[in-house]
């Protein structure tokens, strides 16, 4: 599957209400974006991939300049005109590579592990959007937790899809590895910590296991043991800045 071939999913999802898709509280995920910026005041940003404009709007509103949203999805951008008239914010039906203009700072929520070739991309964003001191904040879905164990043994192992929109699965050392390699800081803060290792995830995976395995026509009748085993042994998991179900990331050139 390639990027391309999602846009008319996302256009299903946004037309028939988006919440029932997404698992995680976004808003928690988009508050600790804004969270990365101290100011945002005068600062020019592009929200790439923005969706339904929640993020671009809380943005606009912590002060910024200009803020361009920009999605493929016809009905995701139609959504967020209808709910956000601001002055400074702007939304446009678009690919990232028709953006010409540079900006202070670039979002990517949720939007890296849906990419072709996701750092490929990050480094032609960087170099052809991001002004000379400028900001990347992106957040992505993240595995070093007991979620991403299972999650990585069923899809590595099995084949078995945890999610039907994922192209790519990104942890904290991906990130690491590519500012190493391209000369660039990077800063980190895990959110869900109990998406990743406690109540939230015995409940995800109550619904997502069962149905995973039930797709690739394997046997889900012992689900219950693994939930129940989980539900015993998280308490012995420690948590750190790295295990949380998401990380949010913060990316700049060395000076």
């Amino acid at each position: 599957m390639k990027n391309k071939d999602l846009e008319k999913k996302y256009d299903e999802i946004f037309k028939n209400d988006s919440s029932k898709f997404f698992t995680c509280n976004v808003f928690k995920e988009s508050f600790s974006i804004v969270e990365m910026i101290d100011d945002w005041s005068n600062l020019e940003v592009l929200d790439l991939g923005c969706g339904t404009g929640n993020l671009a709007s809380m943005v606009s509103q912590a002060g910024a300049k200009k803020v361009v949203g920009i999605d493929y999805s016809k009905e995701a951008i139609k959504i967020a005109k209808e709910k956000f008239t601001i002055e400074n914010l702007e939304f446009r039906k678009c690919d990232y590579k028709d953006v010409k203009e540079k900006f202070d700072v670039i979002l990517l929520q949720g939007v890296l592990e849906h990419f072709d070739s996701p750092f490929d991309e990050l480094k032609e964003i960087i170099n052809n959007n991001l002004k000379e001191d400028g900001i990347i904040i992106a957040s992505s879905p993240s595995f070093l937790n007991p979620r991403g164990y299972v999650w990585m043994t069923l899809q590595l192992l099995f084949d078995v899809p945890m999610s039907l929109t994922d192209l790519h699965f990104l942890c904290p050392f991906n990130f690491e590895e590519f500012c190493y390699e391209n000369d660039l800081t990077l800063e980190m803060k895990s959110i869900f910590q109990d998406w990743g290792s406690g109540r939230t995830m015995i409940r995800d995976f109550d619904k997502r296991l069962r149905n995973a395995l039930r797709d690739k026509g394997m046997d889900n009748s012992k689900v219950d043991n693994l939930l129940k085993w989980l539900n015993k042994s998280m308490t012995y998991f420690t948590r750190s800045n790295y295990s949380g179900a998401m990380v949010v990331y913060k990316i700049k050139r060395k000076n």
